[in-house]
């Protein structure tokens, strides 16, 4: 982080404003209760069985939407589904929905498309999909059982995989809603500005420093939801990247006490962490015009730190590498 401040600080007092304006947020003018009723929607987040997105599915859920929450296992997704079931039905609230577990593993690629599997199996339309799930500066030489850098399998090629195998599902509920209601929504973050100069080291993923990978997968965030919004926007789909902020989650697990004490922001609560999710994907204010845009802290509309994030032709090219590697592994997506 405090590499990316220098950057801002060579790049003029217009970036240092965008940073200190995502890293020290005003008070937020939106808020849970201004979610919609969302009666009848299907939503798929992963990564809810904890932190962010154990949060925002009890919000769609409490909304009126049936929740699919992923998780790698039944043994730490079932009891939060369970968990999140119990406080919906203590609303006592008859227009509110429900949380479905889903297994999903990011990592294993066969693991992504059985659950597309299983979810079509059961619903015929899916209304908002939020990658949420990812991983933080693992420890050096971390990697998925094929091989892969961990964080960009998690954070890049496993939601890329999802995406596409759901993409049939998410274009036929978009021609049955108005447009710019069927949404993808992935999770991006700050720490892109720390991304090589470069864009990312496609040719070496494990290159560079630990802060450098992680932000390479985050600026590779930035580039398919744009890329997506070329592709599918003209068909009703609105894609948007978000960074939640700085927020005290179970992400921060494979650093150091004092690295997590030495970042240049504070670590704000889940409570807070969830608004730019839940704006993104239930807003009535978010339009076809927002697709392919950025949104921050607190559920605001704003600009990447980097320019390199609106690279079309690097956009396209992370687009190919993923299509490449999605054949690698025998998945028809």
């Amino acid at each position: 982080m405090v590499w990316g401040f220098f950057r801002a600080v060579l790049n003029g007092p217009s970036m240092l404003y965008q940073m200190y304006s995502q890293l020290y947020p005003p008070k937020p003018e939106w808020s849970t209760n201004d979610i919609p009723g969302l009666s009848g929607q299907v939503i798929l987040i992963t990564g809810a069985n904890t932190g962010l997105g154990f949060e925002c599915a009890y919000e769609l859920a409490a909304h009126g939407a049936r929740v699919y929450a992923t998780a790698r296992s039944a043994e730490k997704g079932t009891p939060a589904v369970n968990d999140l079931n119990a406080r919906v039905a203590a609303l006592n609230d008859k227009k509110s929905g429900e949380v479905v577990f889903l297994r999903l593993d990011l990592d294993d690629l066969k693991s992504v498309k059985a659950a597309v599997e299983e979810f079509k199996s059961r619903e015929k339309r899916l209304d908002v999909l939020i990658n949420n799930a990812g991983v933080m500066m693992p420890p050096v030489g971390a990697a998925n059982a094929a091989g892969m850098e961990l964080q960009f399998s998690t954070n890049v090629l496993g939601p890329f995989v999802l995406t596409k195998l759901l993409l049939p599902v998410l274009q036929q509920t978009a021609r049955q809603r108005e447009d710019g209601m069927v949404r993808i929504i992935n999770i991006s973050s700050f720490a892109h500005v720390a991304a090589p100069l470069s864009g990312i080291y496609f040719d070496d993923l494990f290159a560079g420093s630990k802060l450098a990978r992680y932000g390479q997968s985050k600026l590779a965030a930035l580039l398919f939801t744009n890329e997506l919004a070329r592709r599918y926007t003209d068909e009703g789909i609105v894609s948007i990247s978000v960074n939640p902020g700085n927020i005290g989650t179970p992400l921060w697990r494979y650093q150091s006490s004092f690295f997590s004490a030495s970042t240049i922001s504070p670590l704000h609560p889940v409570s807070l962490g969830i608004l730019t999710h839940l704006y993104a994907s239930t807003s009535l204010d978010v339009t076809k015009a927002d697709s392919g845009g950025y949104f921050m802290p607190w559920a605001r509309k704003g600009q990447p730190l980097r320019q390199i994030a609106n690279d079309a032709a690097l956009a396209s090219k992370l687009w190919d590498w993923c299509e490449a590697e999605t054949k690698r592994a025998d998945i028809n997506a």
